[in-house]
């Protein structure tokens, strides 16, 4: 009778659904999104459920801004996950893929589809870069006309986070890559432009060229009492 119920228990588990292998959405996730500039950016979705048993979260853009864009809409089974980023007009659906081990979709935006997997984990922390913490400020003489230009950067546990933003155009910061080799500087802001030049000796002034779009205009930082 032993031998049976063995057997009859292991027809039963070769019978279930597939389903019933699948994930369970709640928790981090995280990814890449190719753009249509060709850049890659991470994309990190984070649920749980709430007192009662709604899923709540939120998304990120970490290569782009620090902010928390929160998601609505987020519907899961357990080989289905969707859910809406109001904030930028976007949606993600995407299917269990048992053997990636991830939720394999489409993030919609701007009615373009673009392809994304999201797999547990978060976004890697920032590398740390010396020796440009501090607040940094100039103006660029731009054909439309001047405009200030502002660089906050701080290095801390979770590595260096440089913010740039430009108050005469958008109050957003964005989120700037840095590159510092001897005096050598480099400011990424990805799918958008930035920076190149060199860094003073006193190491109170960046002086170089603003890239975007193929032109390039001078552009000079100085440290700054920035409030």
């Amino acid at each position: 009778m032993r031998k049976f119920a063995s057997l009859t228990l292991a027809a039963l588990l070769a019978a279930a659904p597939a389903a019933a292998f699948a994930e369970d959405a709640v928790g981090d996730w995280v990814g890449k999104v190719k753009v249509p500039a060709g850049v890659e950016l991470t994309i990190a979705a984070h649920i749980q459920k709430d007192a009662a048993g709604k899923l709540i979260g939120f998304s990120e853009s970490p290569d782009q801004t620090v902010t928390q864009l929160p998601m609505t809409d987020i519907a899961a089974t357990p080989d289905a996950l969707s859910f809406a980023i109001p904030m930028v007009n976007a949606r993600y659906a995407g299917k269990w893929d048992p053997a990636a081990r991830a939720w394999a979709g489409v993030l919609t935006q701007a009615g373009l589809d673009m392809p994304l997997s999201l797999a547990r984990g978060v976004a890697p922390p920032r590398p740390v870069v010396a020796g440009l913490d501090g607040d940094w400020a100039g103006v660029l003489a731009a054909p439309q006309g001047d405009l200030r230009l502002r660089l906050h950067v701080k290095t801390g546990a979770d590595g260096t986070l440089a913010l740039f933003e430009s108050p005469d155009q958008s109050p957003m910061k964005l989120v700037a890559f840095l590159t510092h080799e001897g005096d050598a500087v480099k400011i990424e802001l990805k799918g958008v432009g930035g920076f190149e030049g060199r860094l003073s000796p006193d190491g109170q002034t960046l002086e170089g060229q603003w890239k975007q779009m193929g032109g390039a205009l001078p552009l000079t930082l100085k440290k700054s009492s920035l409030p």
